[in-house]
């Protein structure tokens, strides 16, 4: 079981705290707390995680223990249909015999940056190389 200690300490304050960047779809609403914790949980594994694995990890949070394996599930499965995460494997499991494995995709590891930084707070701190590549991606 991976062990995120910098993450349970913040797992209660999740639903009082909003992003203070740019607003998402995705870390707003009734699921925006559960969300921004899976993403999170995803963010600080260094390799892909079965669903069983972010449950553990979503489990042993205060504030969070009594999330139903189920309702992690199906964030889990309607982050992966909006591109949050993304499959990247199987490996055996003890019981169905193959898990699934996902992983944080760039959209998703951008919106955890810009939900802890402002647009204009970059365009205030960037050098006119960064605001340039910002503006060919556009």
């Amino acid at each position: 079981m991976l062990h995120l200690p910098e993450l349970r300490g913040r797992a209660e304050n999740f639903g009082a705290e909003e992003g203070k960047g740019t607003p998402f779809k995705v870390f707003s609403g009734k699921e925006a707390t559960l969300n921004r914790v899976i993403l999170l949980v995803f963010l600080s594994s260094k390799h892909p995680l079965a669903k069983y694995d972010v449950y553990l990890q979503i489990h042993g949070m205060k504030g969070l223990k009594r999330k139903d394996s189920k309702t992690v599930y199906r964030r889990i499965e309607v982050l992966n249909q909006e591109g949050w995460i993304a499959h990247r494997g199987k490996r055996p499991a003890k019981v169905q015999g193959e898990s699934i494995l996902y992983e944080l995709t760039l959209k998703g590891k951008l919106a955890l940056r810009l939900d802890e930084i402002s647009i204009e707070e970059f365009l205030k701190t960037a050098s006119d190389e960064q605001l340039a590549k910002f503006i060919d991606v556009l």
